[in-house]
């Protein structure tokens, strides 16, 4: 008769920090946690909505911490994250082709450039409507 072995399951151990060895992943992982700041900036122009909706004294005070510098670079970082969000959006958008050129999609450069322009126009628009930028 013969005995018996009790063999212990295998566990691969994997290091916490995994994802930080592969660039991918790191950038996934950065384009996930910026979702998170886009969310932050809708919170502070509700913020701002509801100042506004308070009157002058509420909306003056909105200004002096809106204009301080803890807040201003808030707002330059959750800008860096909003560009990283929408760009990584933009470069997705080139892995489904809605429409082809000759039977061929289109090359990732004209789809990416021409989104980079629609963005740029509608900005400039937005930027004329609200100040007055020619």
């Amino acid at each position: 008769m013969a005995t018996e072995t009790v063999r212990r399951p295998y566990v691969p151990h994997r290091s916490g920090w995994w994802w930080t060895r592969n660039r991918r992943t790191l950038l996934f992982q950065f384009r996930e946690l910026s979702s998170v700041f886009v969310i932050l900036y809708a919170f502070l122009v509700l913020w701002e909505l509801w100042a506004l909706r308070g009157g002058a004294s509420s909306w003056s005070a909105f200004l002096a911490v809106w204009y301080s510098r803890p807040m201003i670079v808030l707002n330059i970082v959750i800008l860096a994250f909003v560009v990283l969000h929408a760009g990584t959006w933009f470069l997705l958008t080139t892995r489904v082709p809605l429409f082809r050129i000759h039977g061929r999609p289109p090359p990732a450069a004209l789809v990416v450039g021409g989104m980079i322009a629609v963005w740029a126009v509608l900005s400039f628009l937005v930027l004329r409507f609200l100040y007055g930028v020619v």
